[in-house]
């Protein structure tokens, strides 16, 4: 079960409820949440995505006219 919680302290405030009686011993595992931005900078930094020879996305637009709609 993964359950988002706030740091104050030393308490972590659950943003849900969970199925545990009051007083219950749990085992916590902490991760800390980055934003988008952290997370792109985190992949650029470890990815070259320069190396990478991916032709996946060629040619994917429609080259085909458009139709002329009058306003």
């Amino acid at each position: 079960m993964f359950v988002k919680g706030i740091k104050k302290g030393k308490i972590i405030e659950l943003l849900e409820e969970v199925d545990f009686p009051d007083n219950q011993e749990v085992l916590v595992e902490i991760k800390k949440v980055g934003d988008f931005w952290s997370a792109l900078q985190n992949f650029r930094a470890r990815v070259d995505l320069e190396s990478i020879d991916d032709d996946s996305f060629d040619n994917l637009r429609d080259k085909s006219p458009g139709r002329m709609v009058d306003l």
